[in-house]
This record gives structure tokens, sequence and C-alpha cells, in this order.
């Protein structure tokens, strides 16, 4: 019989050994786990997967020996997300650099090839900061609007993006490194040493 754990505790329900990894996970967090906490890592037998490798999700969890859950509150999950989310901007700051001196240099194609990739990262960042903020709101350590820096921030990130395409479409270099070297990169920095310090001060009030 497959052993079963949740944070290193067995689970004593009985649990119907054809059933998939992902139905069991469904389990657990519908009966077991706190309305707050979400399935962080999964491990089968000793090995960690990610959910969506279909292939070993969809099996019945008799053909593996172990499987480990482990639960996480949400608010921990987004807080961890705060933590790196400093070396995450750095990353995109240094892509938007090395953007902005393709440009400089009218090596387009390797240029257009680099500004999707930073306009798919910083959607993403736009992404987790959403969601970071909406967990916190759920969990009561938000309370009404954003805060003026961030919902600034956001505003201004967004019409750069916005700024962004049409200057691209219009091969309008100027005002594609102008917005890249001066505009992105100076919101990018501004989320790092005043919006996410912002977010952080509230684990101290938690």
């Amino acid at each position: 019989m497959t052993l079963i754990r949740i944070n290193s505790r067995n689970v004593e329900q009985k649990i119907d050994q054809k059933k998939s990894i992902n139905s069991v996970m469904d389990f657990i967090l519908q009966d077991l786990a706190n309305e707050e906490e979400v399935v962080s890592n999964i491990h089968v037998n000793g090995q960690e997967i990610s959910p969506d490798q279909d292939n070993i999700m969809n099996s019945p969890i008799s053909d593996f020996e172990s499987v480990d859950f482990t639960l996480t509150k949400s608010v921990d999950l987004a807080f961890d997300a705060l933590d790196s989310s400093g070396a995450y901007i750095d990353i995109m700051i240094e892509k938007i650099q090395k953007l902005t001196v393709l440009y400089q240099q009218n090596q387009t194609a390797e240029a257009n090839k680099l500004f999707g990739e930073a306009i798919e990262i910083i959607d993403l960042f736009i992404q987790l900061m959403t969601r970071v903020q909406r967990t916190f709101k759920k969990s009561g350590l938000v309370k009404g609007q954003k805060t003026e820096t961030i919902a600034q921030l956001e505003i201004h990130l967004l019409s750069i993006l916005k700024a962004l395409i049409p200057a691209k479409e219009k091969e309008d270099i100027i005002m594609l490194c102008d917005l890249l070297e001066y505009e992105l990169i100076d919101n990018l920095t501004q989320w790092k040493i005043r919006a996410v310090p912002e977010l952080k001060k509230l684990r101290i009030q938690d």
C-alpha cells in the first residue's frame, strides 16, 4: 500500500489506491487542508515533481511507494515570492539594458527577439504582484485599496508597456530606447526599493 503523507505525517484516512495523485491532492485540499493552505510541493518516491507532470499526476497512487504533500499557507508563499522578487527584478533590468544596447546598435532582429522575452517576463512579474496583493487582501493583511506607491507604480508600468508596442511597430528606436532605458528601468527599480519593502513590512505587522 502506498504511503501518503502530509507535511511528514501519515494520512490516516483510507484512500482508494486506484485514485490518481491529482485526485488525492484534490481530496487533501477539500477535506484535510485549512482554507488558507495550498499544496506547495509534491514528492513521489522521494523525488520532487511538478503539478504539470500529467503522466505522474494522473497515475494511480498504487504505482508508487510513497507520495508526500507539503501544505503551506498561501500568505507564506506570497512572502517567499516577495523575498525572491528583488533578484527577479534585477534579471528584468539586465535584459532591458541589453535590449536597449541592441536597438542602439541597430541589431534589430536580435533586439526584436529579446523584446518579446522582456515583455513576457514583465507580464509574469505583473501577474505575480497581483497574486501577492490578492493573497494579502484575502488573508486580511491588506484592507481597502492599494497603497498610493503601489497603485502609481502599477499605472505607470502599464502605461509604459502600452507605449512600447506602437513605438516598436513604428520602429521608432529613439522612443523605444527612452522608454526602455529611462521609464521602464526606473519603474522596476522603484518596485524593488519602495513597493516590495512596503509589502514585506506586512510580515512584521502580521
